[in-house]
């Protein structure tokens, strides 16, 4: 022990710095919470945007098309018959095999 100071001095000393390194502790754990936080939200803001973009981009980009020029589905299909290998592939992957 230092001896110009005497126990009292010391323990003070030594409560001071437990105080101050406590405060510190809680302003890194306010900031590593708000961090999570936000990531927690961008997390979930990302998911419904991957989850939700095709929908939008069907609704708002390609429905117009199919309706302005009249097509449906089932037009869209019959087209899709027309590529080569895709009729094979469709029946392959209906489960239709060999003109059943």
């Amino acid at each position: 022990m230092i001896p110009d100071k005497d126990e009292q001095q010391v323990l003070r000393e030594l409560m001071l710095e437990n105080q101050r390194l406590l405060s510190e502790n809680n302003q890194l754990i306010k900031k590593m919470n708000r961090r999570s936080l936000w990531s927690f939200w961008l997390k979930i803001v990302w998911t419904l945007f991957l989850v939700g973009a095709p929908f939008v981009l069907y609704y708002y980009v390609i429905e117009p098309y199919f309706t302005t020029l009249g097509s449906s589905f089932s037009v869209f299909q019959n087209g899709l018959q027309e590529v080569p290998g895709w009729k094979q592939f469709y029946e392959a992957a209906s489960g239709k095999f060999g003109g059943e």
